[in-house]
C-alpha cells in the first residue's frame, strides 16, 4: 500500500492552522479578532531548539517574541559567579514580549530544558502588522503591562523580608 506525502499548500494550511490555534489560546493575542489574528498566524516563524541551546541570552539585543509550544525553556538570569534559574516555562508560555514593543537588551536567557519548539515573530513584522492594525496596540499593551505588575509583585513578595521599615 503506498502513502502519499502531503503537499507543500496542505503543509502550510495545516502549520497555519496550528498556529493561529497557539496564538488564540496566549492572552497576548486571544483578544485580537480571528481576521486579524490570522495575519500573525501566517507571518509566524517556527523553529526547534536542542536541548541545552539558548534562546537568546541575557545582556544581548533580540527582536523576538517567543510561544512555547513543545518542550521545557527555563528563564536563566546570569550573575558574575553563579546563574539562577528564575522560571519554568510549559507549553503555551509567550515570553520575550518586550523586545517586539523596544529595543532592549534581554534582562534573562532564555535555554532549552528539553528539545522545544516555538513560535516566534520578530519585531518589525509585528510593528508591520499594528501599523495595519492600531487598534491592536492598547489591548496588546494591556496585557503586557499586566504581565510586568504581575512580575514586579512577585518580585516584591521574594524581597519583602530585606526591607527595612521607617
Amino acid at each position: 500500500m503506498q502513502t502519499s506525502q502531503p503537499k507543500p499548500a496542505e503543509t502550510l494550511t495545516c502549520e497555519l492552522d496550528d498556529n493561529l490555534e497557539w496564538l488564540r489560546r496566549t492572552d497576548v493575542f486571544s483578544s485580537i479578532p480571528l481576521e486579524r489574528l490570522r495575519v500573525y498566524a501566517l507571518m509566524c516563524h517556527r523553529r526547534r531548539f536542542r536541548r541545552g541551546e539558548f534562546l537568546f541570552r541575557q545582556g544581548q539585543p533580540d527582536d523576538k517574541g517567543y510561544i512555547l509550544v513543545a518542550g521545557t525553556v527555563q528563564m536563566v538570569r546570569q550573575y558574575e559567579n553563579h546563574s539562577v534559574i528564575v522560571h519554568d516555562l510549559e507549553p503555551g508560555a509567550f515570553f520575550g514580549g518586550l523586545a517586539l514593543l523596544a529595543n532592549i537588551q534581554r534582562l534573562f536567557g532564555a535555554r532549552a530544558a528539553t528539545d522545544v519548539d516555538v513560535l516566534y515573530i520578530d519585531r518589525e513584522t509585528f510593528r508591520k502588522i499594528l501599523h495595519q492594525f492600531p487598534d491592536l496596540m492598547e489591548k496588546i499593551l494591556d496585557v503586557m503591562i499586566r504581565r510586568i505588575v504581575l512580575m514586579e509583585e512577585k518580585i516584591l513578595e521574594r524581597h519583602l523580608h530585606e526591607c527595612v521599615l521607617v
